[in-house]
C-alpha cells in the first residue's frame, strides 16, 4: 500500500541529536499515544522512540517524534538496561511494553538473552531470563551465538509471550545457501506481575536464499528468523531476512520473507506468505537491493482494512536507509 523510505543521516528537527536516531529494529502501536515504538539496537544507552504513522492521500507518512532512554527501576542492574542490544518489542493489554535483548558480547562481558519488562514511561521494572539451555556459554559446544539469538517478539491475544531465536543452538550449524536450520520458538506464560518460560516449539529456518552476483554472506548475515507477529493464540506471521554481499565486499543485498506459521504440538508449520524478492518493482529505486528489514507490526487501519506496517535496521550506516513498507491484509 505504501512505501516512506529516508536515507541514513537524515536530520529530523524536532531532535536535538538526529544521529542517535535509527537503527529500528522492532515495533509496537502504543495505544494510549496513538503513536508506534521502536527500539534502537546500538547497544549506546539502550532508547526507544516513538513515531507517528498515517496513511492518505500522500500515501504512507512516518514522522518520527521523541526518543526516550530506558532506565531501570530500584534493583534493577543498571547495565542490563542501558547496554541492551533490543531487537524487539511489543505491547501489552496493561499498557506495559516488554522488549527484547537477543542476548550478545561486548568487552568481554557477557549479556544473556533476556525480556525486559517497561513502563509507559521507559523503566524497566524486571529482567525475565531465558531457560538454561538459550543462554550464551562461550564454549561453541551448547546455548545461543551471540548477536544471534532472541531477535523476534510476539504477544498472543491471551498475553503469552513467544520469542524467536535467529540461528540455530550450538553445536548445530548455521543457515547455508544450500541447508536450513532448526530454530526454537520459546513461550513465556504470565506470572502475578511478571513471565516465565513455558513451552517451545521447533522451527525450521529456511535456507539463504541466493541473489546473482551476491555469492557471499556479510558477517551474521545468514538467513534467520528477526520477528513475530502473532494473529491468533496459534497462528503467527514470521519474517525470515539475509544479508548477501558480492565477493569484492563492496555492495551488499538483503533478502525478505515472511511466512504464515500455524503452533502444533512441539513444532510449528510455516507456509509462504511473500517473498519480496516479488514485489522490488513496486518499489522506489532506493530498495533495489531491499533493505535490512527487522521490525514487523500492525499498523493503521486504513479504509476498515487491517495493515502490517513493516522497518528496516539501517544499523547506522551512510550505506543503508530507514525504510517503511504497509501492507494491506485480508
Amino acid at each position: 500500500m505504501g512505501e516512506f523510505t529516508r536515507p541514513a543521516g537524515t536530520v529530523y528537527p524536532q531532535f536535538v541529536d538526529s544521529k542517535r536516531f535509527g537503527s529500528l529494529s522492532g515495533l509496537a502501536p502504543d495505544e494510549q499515544r496513538g503513536q508506534w515504538i521502536g527500539v534502537i539496537d546500538d547497544r549506546e544507552q539502550s532508547r526507544v522512540a516513538w513515531l507517528r504513522v498515517s496513511f492518505g492521500a500522500k500515501g504512507l507518512e512516518v514522522a518520527p517524534v521523541r526518543m526516550q532512554e530506558l532506565r531501570g527501576a530500584p534493583g534493577v542492574q543498571s547495565q542490563r538496561v542501558t547496554d541492551a542490544d533490543l531487537e524487539s518489542i511489543v505491547a501489552l493489554p496493561n499498557g506495559m511494553f516488554v522488549a527484547a535483548e537477543e542476548g550478545h558480547v561486548r568487552a568481554s562481558t557477557v549479556f544473556q538473552p533476556a525480556l525486559l519488562l517497561m513502563t509507559h514511561d521507559a523503566v524497566v521494572t524486571s529482567v525475565i531470563e531465558f531457560p538454561k539451555e538459550f543462554q550464551i556459554t562461550m564454549d561453541d559446544k551448547s546455548g545461543i551465538r551471540p548477536n544471534q539469538g532472541f531477535e523476534g517478539l510476539a504477544v498472543t491475544p491471551s498475553g503469552r509471550l513467544i520469542a524467536g531465536l535467529e540461528q540455530p543452538l550450538l553445536p548445530e550449524a548455521k543457515v547455508t545457501f544450500d541447508r536450513g536450520g532448526q530454530g526454537w520458538l520459546v513461550e513465556f506464560e504470565p506470572a502475578r506481575s511478571t513471565f516465565r518460560a513455558a513451552r517451545r516449539w521447533r522451527y525450521q529456518i529456511s535456507p539463504t536464499p541466493r541473489v546473482e552476483n551476491f555469492d557471499d554472506v556479510c558477517t551474521d548475515g545468514e538467513n534467520g528468523l528477526v520477528e513475530l507477529l502473532a494473529l491468533s493464540d496459534t497462528t503467527l506471521i514470521s519474517m525470515e531476512r539475509s544479508c548477501l554481499v558480492t565477493k569484492d565486499k563492496q555492495f551488499t543485498a538483503n533478502t525478505v520473507q515472511l511466512f504464515s506459521v500455524e503452533l502444533l504440538d512441539g513444532s510449528a508449520r510455516k507456509q509462504l506468505l511473500l517473498d519480496f524478492d516479488t514485489i522490488t518493482s513496486r518499489l522506489s529505486s532506493a530498495l533495489s537491493r531491499l533493505e535490512n528489514f527487522e521490525a514487523l507490526s500492525f499498523g493503521p487501519i486504513v479504509n476498515n482494512t487491517p495493515t502490517l506496517l513493516i522497518a528496516s535496521d539501517d544499523n547506522f550506516r551512510a550505506t543503508q536507509k530507514t525504510s517503511f513498507l504497509l501492507f494491506g491484509m485480508r
